[in-house]
């Protein structure tokens, strides 16, 4: 049985407040500035709201969300804002990041190229199986795994490069 294609205030808000963490960190974890990614979840929950997208589970509707997420920030990338601000180290600097982001291994896995981001976020964060990470980002199976290996061995690298031996 799919959720109904027509939802209520009440089931956006519950939709809202079950899922705008994850999508939030999402989108900061793509376009590493808090505006940008405030601006990133809110469109995807207007996605949402107008889209007649039917899901079969609730797994489905976050999968949907999520990929939702990855697409409105890789467009917002793409974008002529991004080609037109100042550069990125700059607006950075200006940006205040929550407490929960200023922690070492989140900078270094928003430091990993885009492939390897939102898979390493899925897996560890998120707690999904790479099957269903490879389904969801429509990935082969065996390519994902690949990039989780990867990206684990790049972040071991980064994580150490910041140990200062005496």
């Amino acid at each position: 049985m799919g959720i109904s294609l027509l939802r209520t205030d009440e089931e956006m808000t519950d939709i809202y407040n079950k899922y705008v963490d994850t999508i939030y960190r999402i989108a900061l974890m793509m376009l590493k500035n808090v505006p940008e990614a405030e601006d990133a979840t809110q469109t995807v929950f207007i996605k949402l709201m107008t889209s007649n997208a039917q899901f079969e589970s609730e797994e489905h509707m976050k999968a949907w969300l999520i990929v939702t997420a990855r697409n409105t920030c890789k467009d917002f990338l793409k974008g002529w804002w991004c080609s037109k601000r100042a550069d990125a180290e700059s607006v950075s600097e200006q940006t205040v990041l929550p407490d929960a982001f200023r922690n070492e291994i989140w900078g270094k896995i928003t430091a990993l190229d885009e492939k390897y981001k939102l898979p390493i976020y899925l897996y560890y964060y998120e707690g999904y199986e790479t099957a269903e990470i490879a389904k969801m980002l429509k990935t082969n199976h065996a390519t994902l795994r690949t990039r989780l290996r990867t990206a684990k061995k790049k972040l071991k690298l980064l994580l150490e490069e910041g140990i200062e031996f005496e």
